[in-house]
């Protein structure tokens, strides 16, 4: 029986590049994500988005619903587990981060993406749902 798991990513884009993050998760298959992750229960998706970006950006980077703005729901299977499908609801922040990037408990490292940055193995949801949008809107170049 295929499983279903809820989760967010969110969006950070400055100046024509996009943040992408590995996690101690997704170290595993050398991939990078967006900021983001489960929904847990109880949760909704904003209150989701922020909880993640509060514990993935952190540094007292104040962030709040207004800051985010839906652009997408898909499904596809997971990276990590074929038995399991995400339902992923993906968010643009309309915030820019004014604090230092620290590695933490959660993640390893941070990087701007620029196009073209090939040495980075983006997660299909970078590649194949958020940068053709993003090239579409103008936000990546």
């Amino acid at each position: 029986m295929e499983k279903l798991k809820r989760v967010v990513g969110v969006a950070f884009v400055e100046d024509g590049k996009l943040l992408i993050v590995r996690s101690v998760r997704s170290s595993a298959t050398n991939s990078w994500t967006l900021v983001g992750g489960g929904i847990e229960s109880g949760e909704t998706e904003i209150t989701a988005a922020l909880r993640e970006v509060n514990e993935e950006v952190g540094q007292g980077f104040e962030f709040c619903e207004e800051d985010l703005l839906p652009i997408m729901c898909f499904k596809e299977a997971a990276a990590s587990d074929s038995d399991v499908t995400i339902e992923m609801n993906m968010f643009l922040a309309l915030k820019q981060i004014h604090v230092s990037l620290i590695p933490n408990d959660e993640i390893l490292d941070y990087h701007w993406y620029k196009l073209g940055d090939v040495e980075y193995n983006l997660a299909s949801s970078i590649r194949d749902h958020f940068l053709p949008y993003a090239i579409q809107k103008g936000l990546i170049f």
